[in-house]
């Protein structure tokens, strides 16, 4: 089958072969009603039924910038509206499939392990044509406006992102590989994808993208009132054991997801993960002072999967363990640290 995947023009990325006809335009995959409704994770598309079997995810492990998935597909026709995440899709063998996108179809045979990329913003339909297994993965929008600023400094909005669907790239492979094989290993899981969700950013920043000429301007600068922040401040507070979603903070005060997180980064010069991590320790360092509570006990309080977990971040803002923090504070034996 003819590769027509291809990453060779960043600017019309994905050409649509002269060979196509009306007709046969029209028997391709075209954009279907989104009539269902069981999503696998929150802010993610993809659908979970009759047609796509989960195998595992990485629900519940602690991965708070990317999901992913594991499934099994059949035949299928499915329709993913735009979003906000960075993409992925790794066929585990040789997958023949047609795509449409852009009002353009394409056709391709993708080699096992090879990866489809959809950047943020691009809907697509696809066409899969034979059962086969997949690994998809997202990323979130903050780590894309984190790397993009640390290795550029430019906002996101100055950074053009192409979408290849047949790529081979070695080093975003081994990454990728890297996050199936977590699915398998769950433990302290969570604390290695930070990391690996900021190198799979970089790798594709380095490969698909391009600044623009003339970077966009934004219309303001506006800071989060007293009023907004402190609002913030309660939600997360009263959300420090468990996940949180960033629509539903800006929700809470009622901005867009968009112009909530341009606004948080400029008036607090972190993105919303990084103050939450914070505050985290904040009420970590306060609850330690209680030597009734094990460091287990403190983990959970604040949202840590496990007293490693803690231990890790602890020491990344502290500069001390937790035990030793306590035995510091509290006067105690080293018997006691643990």
């Amino acid at each position: 089958m003819k590769q027509v995947f291809s990453t060779e023009s960043n600017t019309a990325p994905l050409p649509l072969p002269a060979s196509v006809s009306a007709e046969e335009t029209a028997r391709r995959p075209h954009p279907l009603p989104a009539s269902r409704t069981e999503f696998l994770l929150s802010d993610t598309t993809l659908i979970i039924d009759e047609k796509r079997t989960l195998i595992r995810d990485s629900a519940g492990m602690g991965w708070s910038n990317m999901v992913a998935a594991l499934t099994h597909s059949q035949p299928l026709e499915d329709y993913s509206p735009a979003n906000s995440y960075l993409f992925f899709a790794v066929p585990l063998e040789d997958m023949p499939l047609a795509i449409q996108t852009d009002g353009r179809i394409h056709e391709a045979e993708m080699p096992a392990h090879s990866h489809g990329i959809i950047a943020p913003g691009v809907s697509y339909t696809v066409e899969l044509q034979k059962p086969g297994d997949f690994f998809y993965l997202s990323i979130r929008n903050e780590v894309l406006v984190d790397v993009a600023d640390e290795l550029f400094g430019k906002r996101l909005d100055d950074v053009d992102m192409y979408s290849p669907l047949q790529e081979t790239d070695k080093s975003l492979q081994s990454l990728l590989n890297s996050c199936m094989h977590m699915l398998s290993e769950p433990h302290d899981s969570g604390f290695r994808s930070d990391y690996i969700a900021q190198a799979i950013v970089a790798q594709f920043y380095s490969k698909h993208t391009q600044l623009r000429d003339v970077p966009r301007v934004m219309d303001s600068k506006i800071p989060l009132s007293q009023g907004q922040m402190k609002r913030i401040n309660d939600y997360l507070r009263a959300n420090l054991h468990g996940a949180f979603q960033i629509a539903d903070l800006a929700a809470s005060i009622g901005l867009s997801r968009t112009v909530f997180f341009e606004r948080f980064v400029h008036t607090m010069k972190y993105t919303p993960n990084q103050y939450l991590q914070i505050l985290r320790i904040k009420r970590a360092r306060q609850l330690l002072r209680d030597r009734k509570l094990s460091l287990v006990d403190v983990a959970f309080a604040c949202g840590y999967a496990d007293q490693s977990h803690l231990s890790r971040f602890f020491k990344r803002f502290v500069g001390v363990s937790p035990g030793k923090y306590r035995a510091d504070l509290l006067g105690v034996s080293a018997d006691m640290r643990r």
